[in-house]
C-alpha cells in the first residue's frame, strides 16, 4: 500500500510538471525574453517572483524552463532505453561473436566518465536540445545494454522459448513477441531512472553555458543568478525557485522509479503478493 501511495504521488507531481511545460505560454504572464519591469525588482503583484538583472520576469522564465528540462530528460531516456533494448537483446539472443563484440564495446564505454564526455562532445556539436538529448541517450545506453543483456540471457534459456523455436518461429518473431514483453517492465524503470539523470545533466549543462542558448532552462537561470548578483545580494526569489523546481522534479522521478521496482524485479513482486 505504501508503494502504491508513492506511485500516485509521483505520477501526480510529474503530471503537474508536464502540464506546466505544455501550457507554459498560457500560464506565464510574460514571454521569458520580455523586459517586463525594472531590473532586480522584488516579488509583487506584477511579478510573483520579481525580475532578474535585465528586468525579465523570473516566474515566467521558471515556467518556460520546465519545457527544456523535461524534453532533455525524456528524449535522452527514450534514446538510451531504445539503444539498450536493441543491442542488449541482439547480443544476448545471438551470442557468439555478436555478443563478444557488443560486450567489449560496452566495457570500453563504461570506463569513460559520462558527464565529462558529454561536455566535450557538446562543445564541438551544435547547441540544440535534440542533439544534446540524443548524445546523452547514446552515451548512457551502454550501462543499460548490460542490464537488458543479463535479463535476456535468462529468458532465452526458458523452455517455452525452445518450444516456440521448434515450431519454426523466426528470430524476429521470438524477440518481438516473447523476449521484449519479458524485459519491457525493466525497460520502463530504466527509462524513468535515465530521464531523472539526464534532466539533472541538462540543468548542469545549462549552468555551464553549454545548453541551447535559444531556449530558457533552469540551469541558465541558476547560472545567471549566481553570476549577476543574485547570490551576492541574497535575492532568494531569483535563486531558490529554479533550484527547488529541479529538486522536486528529481524527487518525483526518484519516487516513480522506486514504485516501479516491484514490476521490474520479479522477487520484489512476489514479496508484495505474499504480504
Amino acid at each position: 500500500m505504501a508503494r502504491d501511495g508513492t506511485l500516485v504521488a509521483a505520477l501526480l507531481m510529474l503530471a503537474i510538471y508536464i502540464l506546466i511545460a505544455v501550457f507554459s505560454p498560457y500560464l506565464a504572464p510574460y514571454a521569458p525574453s520580455d523586459l517586463a519591469g525594472r531590473p532586480l525588482e522584488g516579488p509583487g503583484n506584477s511579478h510573483l517572483l520579481g525580475t532578474n538583472d535585465l528586468g525579465q520576469d523570473i516566474f515566467s522564465s521558471l515556467l518556460y524552463g520546465t519545457r527544456a528540462t523535461l524534453f532533455l530528460g525524456f528524449l535522452g531516456g527514450l534514446i538510451s532505453v531504445l539503444t539498450s533494448l536493441l543491442f542488449g537483446m541482439v547480443s544476448a539472443y545471438y551470442g557468439g561473436l555478436t555478443d563478444e563484440m557488443v560486450t567489449r564495446i560496452v566495457d570500453i564505454m563504461m570506463t569513460i566518465p559520462g558527464f565529462p564526455l558529454l561536455i566535450v562532445l557538446v562543445v564541438f556539436l551544435p547547441q540544440s536540445l535534440f542533439i544534446i538529448g540524443g548524445v546523452m541517450g547514446l552515451i548512457g545506453g551502454a550501462q543499460g545494454i548490460r542490464v537488458i543483456r543479463s535479463q535476456v540471457l535468462s529468458l532465452v534459456e526458458a523452455e517455452f522459448i525452445y518450444g516456440v523455436k521448434a515450431m519454426g518461429a523466426s528470430d524476429h518473431y521470438v524477440m518481438a513477441k516473447h523476449i521484449l514483453p519479458g524485459v519491457f517492465p525493466l525497460a520502463i524503470m530504466m527509462f524513468v531512472n535515465a530521464a531523472q539523470r539526464y534532466m539533472l545533466m541538462g540543468v548542469g549543462l545549462g549552468f555551464l553555458g553549454l545548453g541551447d542558448p535559444s531556449v530558457i532552462d533552469w540551469g541558465q537561470m541558476i547560472s545567471r543568478a549566481y553570476s549577476n548578483g543574485g547570490f551576492a545580494l541574497g535575492l532568494w526569489w531569483w535563486l531558490i525557485p529554479p533550484g527547488l523546481a529541479v529538486v522536486l522534479l528529481s524527487l518525483a522521478l526518484a519516487l516513480l522509479g522506486y514504485s516501479l521496482e516491484t514490476e521490474a524485479e520479479p522477487r520484489l513482486k512476489m514479496r508484495k503478493m505474499i504480504h
